[in-house]
């Protein structure tokens, strides 16, 4: 189950990224299905209040030269890439660190693709976080 790591009250919270332990965005034990659309385990950390609720800033971690099928968010999502590269295979070429990216609610992508560093960036999504694979599965965090 993944766990926030955010100290808050109603109004604010505040979070660090090197708080927190590295998990998946679903049990892998419950939602084996998730990952046959990856060829490496990718790791997140959820910094907000709930997955309910929000804010929804969760640092994702890619082992290097991973892939992850198309797919598509139900809320617009910030991505700021922090290390290593990464492409989307969309025509915009690959990211590095410092660069920003951005793509509308349920714009379908990808196959997401690491480099030879991997890549580790921060994901902000306006709403609720979902992956909708191009397959027709749709997940949740386990929350």
């Amino acid at each position: 189950m993944l766990k926030t790591i955010a100290e808050h009250n109603d109004w604010r919270g505040k979070a660090n990224l090197d708080d927190g332990e590295w998990t998946t965005f679903v049990d892998p034990e419950t939602t084996p299905g998730f990952f046959e659309h990856m060829n490496d385990i990718v790791k997140v950390k959820f910094m907000g209040d709930t997955w309910e609720s929000g804010p929804w800033i969760v640092p994702n971690q890619f082992p290097p030269n991973t892939t992850a099928d198309r797919h598509a968010h139900a809320a617009d999502t910030v991505y700021i890439i922090m290390r290593g590269s990464m492409t989307f295979n969309d025509g915009t070429g690959w990211y590095k660190q410092g660069d920003v990216r951005w793509v509308r609610a349920n714009h379908t992508y990808g196959p997401e693709e690491s480099g030879p560093d991997g890549c580790e960036f921060i994901l902000v999504s306006m709403g609720p976080i979902d992956v909708q694979w191009e397959s027709g599965d749709t997940y949740e965090a386990n929350a």
